[in-house]
């Protein structure tokens, strides 16, 4: 079965926007948004700035009058939390395939989807795929057509050919099962996670995935309870995604030394938070340790920093760039 983009019927959009009743608006089953959530910002900005892009609905299946939300339903509550009755809207006429995807659309270009509405998403294309159920293969690559998800190599001529992008949609899904193993952190499929909050960006989640998935450490986890597993996947990723970026290696194989000790086992079951901020305080003493024994003398130490900042320097450093830099990259990676 070969598909491509041309495969998928386009929806036909209406010419004028409506003014629709909140009354006439019901929950769309193709919405991506399980849930508004907080919209007291966005009702502030409407109450300012007015509603800067309509709401998408379509006329709600087997409901006549009434018009499904397929993308604002943040919007939606916003207004409603205001006390307006009527808000902006444009119709569509789309069937579930086409509405599911146009929400996914909006709400991936406003960069807050998590992997859990993408995993969500996916799945309900595949319930409503004509394939047949028993060709997974075929399935996945109606589904990645359907999500415009393609790859589109060179042959050996140097022609270009096109394929749905079948990894892509297995890569969401194992995405997606990695949110139930942190259900206390959002994965946000954008980069705009914030460790500060309960949310981190889909690029930290995938480095921490493959970590927490060893043999060793399931091994060792299986030993917890079960609330106490989930709890140290979710400390270790926290704490991973704050951690400055040439250290996270540092981190890694601390936390893989220590997960085969039991007392560190002890100290997890007692309080993950304090385990995992116990060994990120060992790494980064660990670091300054390292800067402060690196050199026999104070002469050993100029020459180091004077050869560093020749071999590597960039323009305009001084010796204090050098000196950081050197740090920065940790002795080994520097030959020290």
């Amino acid at each position: 079965m070969k598909l491509t983009e041309t495969d998928t019927p386009q929806p036909e959009y209406e010419t004028q926007l409506r003014n629709v009743p909140l009354d006439s608006l019901t929950a769309g089953l193709t919405n991506v948004r399980s849930s508004p959530g907080d919209v007291s910002d966005l009702a502030q900005s409407i109450k300012t700035k007015g509603l800067e892009h309509p709401i998408l609905i379509r006329p709600a299946p087997n409901n006549p009058g009434m018009f499904e939300v397929i993308a604002g339903s943040r919007r939606v509550a916003a207004v409603r939390e205001l006390g307006m009755k009527r808000i902006h809207a444009r119709v569509v006429n789309a069937d579930d395939v086409q509405a599911l995807t146009m929400s996914l659309d909006e709400n991936e270009k406003r960069g807050n989807l998590s992997a859990r509405e993408m995993g969500e998403v996916i799945q309900r294309l595949r319930r409503l795929s004509p394939v047949d159920p028993g060709d997974e293969k075929a399935v996945l690559k109606w589904v990645a057509a359907q999500l415009g998800w393609f790859i589109e190599p060179i042959d050996r001529k140097g022609k270009v050919r096109k394929y749905p992008d079948i990894t892509r949609v297995k890569k969401a899904l194992e995405d997606a099962s990695f949110q139930e193993a942190v259900p206390g952190i959002e994965i946000k499929v954008r980069s705009r996670g914030d460790f500060r909050k309960p949310t981190v960006p889909l690029s930290v989640a995938r480095q921490v995935m493959p970590i927490v998935t060893e043999p060793r450490v399931r091994n060792a986890l299986g030993q917890l309870a079960p609330e106490v597993a989930t709890r140290t996947r979710e400390e270790f990723l926290r704490t991973y995604a704050a951690t400055d970026l040439k250290r996270r290696r540092d981190l890694k194989d601390t936390f893989l030394t220590s997960i085969g000790s039991d007392q560190f086992i002890e100290r997890l079951q007692a309080d993950p938070g304090v385990a995992i901020k116990t060994i990120a305080t060992q790494v980064e003493e660990e670091r300054s340790l390292q800067a402060t024994v690196a050199f026999k003398s104070p002469y050993e130490l100029l020459e180091r920093i004077e050869q560093h900042l020749k071999t590597s320097g960039q323009p305009g450093w001084t010796r204090s760039d050098a000196v950081k830099d050197l740090i920065d990259r940790g002795l080994k990676s520097v030959g020290l």
